[in-house]
């Protein structure tokens, strides 16, 4: 996460030779040593962003990389101390920023440190190792044939966590997405065949954007490679922001779109090393990019306020409500065995819960209202352009085993297991590798109370919706509350769920779901579940 200004950084002078700058870089240097006493958090946590402001004013080369560090180590230093997750996840992307370019000094360390640390915080050895093999993949090709630029850092921590390493298609997954950013590239089979293929390019561009929220979500016809920058903005007023698309060509994207809100323009140009789609801001802002598979997209969120920091960030303010029917339109989602749709399923359940809600004074939205295709990435962005406190996407289960039952609630995390992957991979409509992959990368994005609070409603729902089903049917299974790596929930600024009705796939809940007593029932549920998640239970 970036902050962004909306000043223009006009006539300053470079990292290095601002007036307090080498004393903040002292004192900084001071404090990262384990035997210093660290003041209060404030003081920390200013003192790491003037670091880093030095280090974006640096640009790069080995100082911005040691600068870098620096203000990562401190946002470490007091997590160690008091523990607020947050702390350690902005630790963990300024490691990633020092370590962006591997030749450069300190640049490795830098890399592993944030591996060591992301693994650290999921409490789980496998995150480690994946994300170590990440920077060993990213070294060894560039410098290839001299065994990587990180042998000696990586290697040994990758050996003794040998016993932990990930399955061999979360690895494959791994490398996709680095082929993916043209961080490496993938041995072809035949060594002696070379592929002449066109470069990949732009082939349109989406926007949603609203006054305090926008998302932006850039499709190439085939991954490429992109970097992300800020600048002011091109009249000298306000900030921008950025990407590069290293050997992207822009194909046929509107060079220059006007927009409303928080966005206040979109340009797309053409550059030496390929093509950049440039944000104008208005205000202060704060940005998350990432890409997703297949197909393959870059997403830039644009927000007024950092995640976990809106209406629901204090109490549990509950006064408007996103409901996600899922599937829709062309894209049907499972079907059961006498032909029941689930896209019909949802959108029905929906249509019940929206009118209780508004009865106790909540404010409703829907993603869709009638049968149409929407964009995984617009359901969310629609929920944070309506400033919803909370957003629950509603979905019926498939499994290939017919005799699979019970109701499932999801939140956004790293893949648990291979049945929960398989899910978000059927939802993500993406392969299990692809599903995998994302579910690794978004596991950084978390934010800690965010999180918490969607483990919570989904707790609640889980709860409700046994409670409601189990009284009046049979053999209602409680299938629990799982973590996965679903797109429709990346990105959301609230608490947010994934509802997981029944199995369609199933011939007795089928019948069920396609009944008007079983739909008012679960929309019953998550009525009940959100009125307990706002009164705090």
């Amino acid at each position: 996460m970036a902050l962004l200004l909306a000043t223009a950084c006009s006539g300053g002078a470079k990292a290095g030779g601002d007036a307090g700058s080498g004393d903040e870089v002292t004192r900084a240097q001071a404090l990262a040593a384990q035997s210093a006493v660290l003041p209060a958090r404030p003081e920390v946590i200013a003192l790491a962003q003037s670091v880093e402001a030095l280090a974006l004013k640096e640009g790069a080369g080995a100082r911005a990389v040691e600068l870098h560090a620096l203000a990562a180590h401190l946002h470490e230093r007091i997590w160690r101390t008091e523990h607020r997750e947050q702390d350690a996840r902005e630790a963990v992307d300024l490691y990633r920023s020092a370590g962006r370019d591997l030749a450069l000094a300190g640049a490795c360390a830098a890399a592993a440190r944030g591996a060591k640390l992301s693994g650290e915080l999921a409490k789980d050895a496998q995150t480690t190792y994946a994300e170590l093999y990440r920077v060993q993949r990213r070294s060894s090709v560039s410098d290839a044939g001299t065994g990587g630029l990180c042998e000696g850092t990586v290697d040994a921590p990758l050996a003794a966590l040998g016993a932990f390493r990930p399955a061999p298609q979360v690895l494959d997954a791994i490398d996709q997405g680095l082929a993916g950013e043209g961080a490496i590239a993938l041995a072809l089979q035949d060594a002696s065949v070379r592929a002449v293929v066109s470069a990949p390019r732009i082939t349109r561009i989406e926007q949603w954007t609203g006054a305090e929220g926008a998302r932006i979500v850039v499709h190439l016809d085939r991954a490429g490679r992109f970097r992300v920058g800020d600048a002011p903005s091109a009249g000298g007023h306000g900030a921008r922001t950025y990407i590069d698309l290293d050997g992207v060509e822009l194909g046929g994207a509107p060079r220059e779109t006007a927009l409303g809100g928080i966005v206040s323009r979109i340009v797309a140009e053409s550059t030496t090393t390929g093509s950049r789609v440039s944000l104008d801001l208005n205000g202060p802002a704060y940005r998350r990019v990432f890409h997703l598979l297949e197909p393959y997209r870059v997403i830039i969120d644009i927000a007024r306020r950092p995640p976990g920091s809106g209406p629901s960030g204090n109490g549990r303010t509950v006064s408007r409500v996103v409901l996600d029917p899922g599937h829709g339109g062309n894209d049907p989602g499972a079907s059961g065995p006498t032909g029941l749709k689930e896209k019909d399923v949802t959108l029905a359940i929906a249509h019940k819960v929206a009118p209780m809600l508004a009865r106790s004074g909540v404010e409703i939205t829907l993603t869709r209202d009638d049968d149409r295709y929407v964009t995984l990435e617009e359901r969310t962005a629609r929920a944070n352009a309506f400033g919803a406190d909370l957003f629950v996407s509603i979905h019926c289960n498939a499994a290939e085993n017919r005799s699979r039952k019970g109701v499932e609630t999801y939140v956004l995390d790293t893949t648990a297991n291979e049945t929960a992957g398989k899910i978000a991979a059927r939802e993500n409509g993406a392969s299990l590798a692809a599903s995998n992959e994302v579910a690794t990368l978004l596991a950084s994005m978390r934010v800690a109370d965010q999180a918490t609070r969607s483990t919570r409603l989904a707790e609640l729902m889980q709860r409700s919706g046994i409670a409601s089903l189990g009284g009046q049917y049979d053999g209602v299974t409680d299938g629990g509350v799982h973590r996965a790596g679903f797109y429709v929930l990346v990105g959301a600024r609230m608490p947010a769920i994934l509802l997981e009705t029944s199995y369609i796939s199933n011939a007795v809940e089928e019948q069920r779901l396609g009944s008007a007593d079983y739909q008012q029932r679960l929309a019953d549920a998550i009525a009940n579940a959100i009125k307990a998640y706002r009164e705090g239970r």
